[in-house]
């Protein structure tokens, strides 16, 4: 449990990095900023999955890499987990800086139930991109499978800085909110 700690807290230090990826095409930057600004819930689906489409591909110098992600994502939609980790493993190996290869490889532990190998890919994914909102998502709903309330509603607070008027966030803080002060009764 101790090792799960310091994973914990090595990810929340990590979290607040500005440190800045292959992933900040000036295209994001525009995106995340209409994402910032929009208060319409459809609106705000929408600028999240042209920023998906950016984060899905990979960097040009890794673009042979594509096939086996390609690969990944089709075993982890079937169910197919230990080959998701496989195919995410070997674009980590040959593609480190690639944040959405490390956030599927997360998402498949996740499913897995291997939460602390997830927390190290989360880390990851948020130092090469601070603004990974499906990384924070992850986090926040590891947070709350291990009952650490607080910690997953810090975690939606830095979605809803990202996305600031968007109520699904903040109605999951009010849920959190609610299931931490029932812990502690």
């Amino acid at each position: 449990m101790r090792f799960f700690a310091n994973i914990i807290t090595a990810l929340l230090a990590g979290c607040l990095s500005t440190a800045q990826a292959d992933q900040t095409k000036p295209e994001l930057d525009k995106l995340f900023d209409a994402l910032r600004e929009s208060d319409n819930l459809t609106e705000i689906s929408e600028i999240q999955d042209k920023i998906w489409s950016h984060w899905y591909e990979l960097p040009e110098n890794a673009l042979p890499l594509q096939s086996i992600f390609d690969q990944g994502v089709q075993a982890l939609q079937t169910g197919r987990a230990q080959d998701a980790v496989t195919q995410f493993s070997q674009v980590i190996d040959s593609a480190p800086a690639f944040a959405e290869a490390w956030n599927r490889r997360a998402t498949t532990f996740f499913m897995l139930g291997d939460f602390e190998s997830s927390l190290l890919d989360i880390r990851q994914t948020l130092i090469l991109e601070p603004r990974h909102f499906g990384a924070l998502s992850g986090l926040s709903m590891i947070f709350e499978t291990t009952e650490q309330y607080e910690r997953a509603i810090q975690t939606e607070q830095q979605l809803l800085n990202l996305m600031p008027n968007n109520e699904l966030i903040e109605q999951r803080i009010l849920r959190l909110q609610g299931k931490a002060l029932k812990s502690r009764i």
